[in-house]
């Protein structure tokens, strides 16, 4: 209800600019005041042609027209007397006028900012009262002699209407973690402060980065310098300088940013902040001295005590990497809007005026905040028969069965996808959720591939039901995950722990996948194509997979082939689709062709329906997966939904239900995994093909005597009813629900698990030197070293380590224990190896860590069993304490294979072993001093010892250096402590001395620092590691090697089986076969897998995944939001 006497309430600038923040801040009062009934109008002293009609001019005002006038004020005013004589009372409303610092002396603004403070001072002798904009002007009020009894603040400054974050086109492709500033580009505004703070960030980032800096070019001189720095920083293609920008631009790049960074020197409000969060936009900015900035986010932000590049870069790093505390701070910006309302700076308003009898009406603002219409966004494909498609829409389903709004959008890993209308047609409640796909949702679940998730707008974001088949995943996609995720759900408990394994730090939950969708549809045979070969008097196998090389239908062939033959009444169904991945027709006829007589395979290379599926599922007497590995292998729960028997691999995504109590499982092996991703030491499971042939002669055996269905029935029946209580879409649609209920109340700060290491340390070991790459990086001074006495240091203790214990079989570890005691640590990383203890210790101390609840972790970088004496050492003796740690990490499929040997399979982990990820340095006086330039340089590393294969390769050498002058060998290999290594560096000169490689060969036995090893090997063409025996699981040394960027050549030993994607091998361990392989291949090496290899595998990537590994472990952390499957 509007005042039956109507309030007049004028405003005056000195001029009006559309854009401008003063001219903003007085259209949206006039709004505020016309919605209310007042009559109120602009006037200033010169409209332009631009604002002609909408504000007035000075000459057109009536005095003593209005009940008062409210005079904006920010700098010099012309006017003064004219306004000081009006009769009405009048009210400044202080906008804060820049101090002159911050303008070089000679700037023109200057007289008139001076001026600006002198009006200040003499204003409040005439002045009825006044309104600062901000806290900051508030205050500067108070200090220039203004009562606190008539003034006031209220921020009358930013139009939320004008701000309408969802009516916005969708950025739905993917793209960097973009940081935004939006101001004038002024010297005050430090953008050139943030360009510093950016590229210090983007020389550590993990995922892409953008920097938009929005605003007016106000001093050309500031912009040429900005520029001139982006060039000289190399980071052009990263920083954008976009000028000012219409409306629709600015609200485009706040919608598509991740985080608003201000470093400005001084704000005396900073309306970019409120515009920010008013887009939903977690703000970081400088809390300048004397700047509005801490009053204007309120609790909102996150304020920087300092602009220092570093800091800011660290910072910016630490938001970046925890979602959930951007999350925080957008919602609390949100709430922070509420105080910038209509209705909060109306009421302000009014009650203010009312202290001086002016007496606004009293209006109510109706609400417009948008509220979300639909709960859950489920985006991804679901109009098809792909897996993912069908894991989508079943999700919608569910979750919209129980209660919830959900709808579905349509959209893949590189960006929007059309919808089958045909499917839209034949499924009406799909088409229901889709056609709410575009409207504004509180949450969204993702599934795709590739997956993206850089562009996710829901306010709680969540990659669901995520699926992945091999134990390492592409770096690119855990730092993605990491940095946007606030859940990620699995499909399967393998699927979470291979996620946590590879350093995934987002919260995760196990929620499995339904299997009774296809209980839905009617037995129907009729699409089934004609199967000749298939009859009631043959045992029927049946295969459903998409035929890719890890579902294994090689294994599933060669097996099928080894147990029979076409006589018996046997048949093979393979049902797949046509896709380019496999050529099926075609390995089963090589297949068929290989053997004298091959058993019947039916073959069906189409889609079909769910009714047409259940009908083969009906007629075989089993399912055969012998798969490599699966996320969940949804065909093998819906046969045991048909009571169906399923013989499967023994480990993978499957493993929740398929047990030793429900399936019959295949022994496996692990093998690294032939996939084209980019992942760093990643394996799968290798089926047994010789135990699957046993397994079909056993069912071919019960079937032929008629008892298959009795031999069957109580795994078959355990099956069924596992299936149905706990693979359902309800459970999983709750399972859901309940899991992003809990992570979005977990901490938004993770404790750091508090880590101690056990082993050596500063001396001259491999594993010393290991274990320092592993931890600096990441941990630096935090990770109490328990490291063994009785050494020669290599450099000097720090005050985190700790001696106390000896290596050999003497130590009982008592002073170990104690130590770890004393010490505090929640979390134990233990570097082994057989030398450091006796197995009986450390058992003991294993025992002794799990009984106080410490979480361990053991480094093995050998499994092999070890002659000591007459002494067998063997980590078979230590299953039942190594089967209690969290986490067994060894660098080789041999090491895998081994301890799955001796029992132990459900905690190992293969770790990538690192590598140095910076250019070696530039050769130094002593190399140069070397006289080796314009020679063709073949060199070695490591250690000097017999098993290394130094005196092969001088000969393989010599062999070489007879036909190519130009061929020098440079040997950089430290005497290691020992008697045998001093006598192979004597027998090494002895031989180097001899007139065929006099002058040849350069020996250096002494131990080097990393550096200056470095820069010897930066100097070769090549580099060699002979070895010629090692039970060494992987090596150090050639990692130095490969760290270079040189060509790197290794003997055909297991030891180099990890590096095998970035070395060349040489064909033999003798000098012969050496010099046969560098001589054809030393000028001809490919380079380009090495660089994938060292790019997965630098020291600081491997540091930190390990953090995040232990993070997730950790006892305060590594609860997952488990949902029992």
């Amino acid at each position: 209800m509007h005042s039956e006497v109507q309030v007049t309430l004028h405003q005056f600038a000195i001029s009006v600019s559309p854009g401008d923040g003063i001219s903003n801040g007085m259209m949206l009062t006039r709004k505020l005041l016309r919605l209310a009934g007042v009559k109120s109008d602009i006037y200033c002293i010169r409209p332009s042609e631009q604002m002609a009609g909408d504000v007035l001019c000075m000459d057109d005002y009536l005095p003593g027209s209005a009940d008062a006038l409210l005079v904006h004020h920010g700098i010099g005013n012309p006017v003064e007397a004219w306004l000081r004589d009006l009769p009405e009372p009048k009210f400044m409303v202080f906008h804060n006028i820049t101090p002159g610092e911050l303008f070089p002396p000679e700037h023109a603004i200057q007289p008139m900012l001076a001026h600006g403070w002198e009006q200040v001072d003499t204003w409040k002798h005439w002045l009825t009262g006044s309104i600062a904009d901000s806290q900051q002007n508030l205050q500067d009020l108070l200090k220039h002699g203004y009562s606190d009894h008539n003034i006031t603040e209220i921020p009358l400054l930013v139009d939320l209407e004008r701000i309408q974050p969802h009516a916005v086109k969708r950025h739905d492709t993917p793209r960097p973690f973009t940081l935004l500033y939006v101001g004038r580009i002024m010297p005050h505004k430090n953008q050139l402060g943030l360009v510093e703070a950016f590229a210090v960030l983007l020389r550590s980032s993990p995922v892409p980065i953008q920097l938009y800096l929005v605003g007016g070019f106000t001093v050309p001189d500031y912009k040429a310098r900005i520029e001139a720095r982006i060039q000289e920083l190399g980071i052009q293609s990263f920083v954008s300088l976009t000028g000012k920008v219409d409306d629709d631009t600015l609200t485009s790049l706040y919608r598509r940013s991740d985080l608003f960074v201000s470093l400005s020197l001084h704000e005396g409000f900073g309306m970019p902040l409120i515009e920010a969060m008013a887009h939903e936009l977690p703000v970081l900015a400088y809390d300048a001295p004397n700047s509005n900035v801490i009053h204007t986010l309120g609790s909102a932000g996150l304020l920087l005590d300092n602009a220092d590049p570093h800091q800011v870069a660290a910072t910016i790093a630490q938001l970046m990497e925890n979602p959930a505390l951007r999350r925080n701070m957008r919602r609390r910006g949100i709430e922070r809007m509420h105080e910038f309302g209509y209705q909060h700076l109306y009421d302000r308003l009014s009650s203010y005026l009312s202290k001086f009898d002016i007496q606004l009406p009293q209006f109510s603002f109706p609400v417009t905040a948008p509220t979300p219409l639909v709960d859950y966004r489920i985006e991804g494909p679901f109009d098809s028969t792909y897996s993912l498609a069908l894991v989508n829409r079943e999700l919608g389903r569910a979750i919209a069965d129980h209660g919830h709004r959900v709808s579905l959008r349509a959209t893949e890993g590189p960006g929007p996808i059309p919808v089958d209308q045909a499917f839209l047609d034949a499924n009406p409640d799909c088409a229901d959720l889709h056609a709410r796909g575009e409207q504004p949702a509180r949450d969204v679940l993702r599934l795709m591939y590739p997956p993206r998730v850089t562009d996710m707008q829901g306010d709680f974001n969540v990659v669901s039901c995520y699926g992945w088949e091999e134990s390492s995943l592409p770096q690119g996609y855990c730092h993605d995950f990491n940095h946007q995720a606030h859940l990620i759900t699995s499909m399967s408990s393998w699927v979470t722990r291979t996620l946590l394994d590879n350093g995934v730090t987002a919260p995760l939950a196990t929620v499995g996948l339904g299997a009774d969708h296809i209980l839905r549809a009617d037995i129907d045979a009729s699409s089934l194509p004609p199967m000749p070969n298939v009859s009631a008097e043959r045992l029927k196998l049946l295969h459903v997979s998409s035929c890719f090389p890890r579902k294994g239908v090689d294994v599933l062939l060669n097996a099928y082939g080894q147990a029979f033959t076409a006589e018996q009444p046997v048949v093979l169904i393979i049902k797949t689709f046509p896709n380019p991945h496999h050529d099926i027709r075609k390995e089963v006829a090589d297949w068929a062709a290989s053997l004298p007589s091959a058993p019947a395979v039916e073959l069906i290379v189409q889609d079909l329906p769910d009714s047409a599926l259940r009908a083969l599922y009906t007629m075989a007497d089993a399912l055969v997966a012998p798969s490599r590995g699966e996320g969940f292998g949804l065909p093998l729960a819906e046969a045991m939904l048909h009571r169906l028997p399923v013989i499967v691999t023994g480990q993978g995504g499957q493993s929740d239900f398929c047990t030793e109590d429900t399936a019959w499982l295949i022994d496996y092996r692990y093998e690294r995994a032939r996939t084209h991703l980019d992942a760093a030491a990643s394996v799968w499971f290798e089926p047994s093909a010789e135990h699957l042939a046993s397994l079909f002669g056993e069912f071919y055996l019960a079937w032929s005597e008629g008892r298959l269905a009795s031999v069957t029935a109580a795994r078959v029946e355990a099956a069924d009813a596992l299936i149905r209580s706990r693979f359902t879409w309800s459970h999983v649609a709750k399972a859901s629900v309940d899991a992003m209920a809990q992570a979005s109340q977990q901490p938004l700060l993770k404790k750091a698990p508090r880590l101690g290491t056990v082993t050596t340390w500063n001396s001259a070991c491999g594993i010393a030197t290991y274990s320092t790459k592993l931890l600096e990086p990441a941990f630096g001074l935090d990770c109490h070293v328990f490291a063994n006495d009785g050494v020669v240091l290599t450099s000097r203790d720090e005050g985190n380590i700790e001696r106390c214990w000896s290596a050999g079989d003497t130590d009982d570890l008592a002073r170990l224990k104690a130590a770890i005691e004393r010490s505090g640590v929640d979390t134990l990383l233990i570097q082994f190896n057989f030398s450091f203890f006796g197995l009986q210790a450390f058992a003991s101390l294993l025992d002794w860590a799990h009984g106080r609840g410490i979480c361990t972790l053991v480094v093995f970088h050998s499994t092999a069993d070890v002659q000591h004496g007459e002494q067998l050492k063997s980590l078979r003796d230590l299953r039942e304490s190594l089967s209690q740690s969290a986490r067994l990490l060894v660098h080789s499929v041999g090491d895998l294979n081994r301890l799955k040997d001796f029992g132990l399979r459900d905690n190992l982990l293969m770790f990538p072993h690192g590598v140095i990820d910076t250019p070696p340095p530039a050769p130094g006086a002593r190399q140069q001093a070397a006289n080796l330039q314009g020679k063709t340089i073949i060199a070695s590393y490591g250690f000097l010892l017999p098993h290394k294969g130094m005196p092969e390769l001088i000969e393989a050498f010599a062999l070489l250096a007879k036909d190519d002058s130009k061929l020098h060998l440079l040997l950089v290999n430290a005497e290691y402590p020992v008697p045998v290594s001093a006598e192979l560096a004597v027998a090494c000169r002895e031989r180097i001395a001899q007139p065929d490689l006099a002058g040849r060969v350069t020996l250096i036995t002494d131990y080097l620092s990393d550096e200056e090893s470095l820069s010897w090997l930066g100097m070769a063409d090549a580099i060699v590691f002979p070895y010629q025996h090692t039970q060494e699981s992987s090596s150090a040394a050639v990692r130095w090697g490969l760290s270079t960027g040189r060509p790197v050549f290794c003997t055909p030993l297991a030891i180099f089986e990890d590096v095998e994607d970035a070395v060349t091998f040489l064909p033999g361990t003798d000098s012969q076969s050496m010099a046969k392989g560098l001589r054809e291949n030393l000028d001809a090496v490919p380079q380009v897998l090495q660089e994938k290899w060292l790019r997965n595998h630098g020291w600081r990537s491997v540091s930190a995944r390990l953090r995040n590994v232990l993070m997730g472990l950790s006892a305060e952390n590594a609860k997952t939001l488990a949902h029992d499957v």
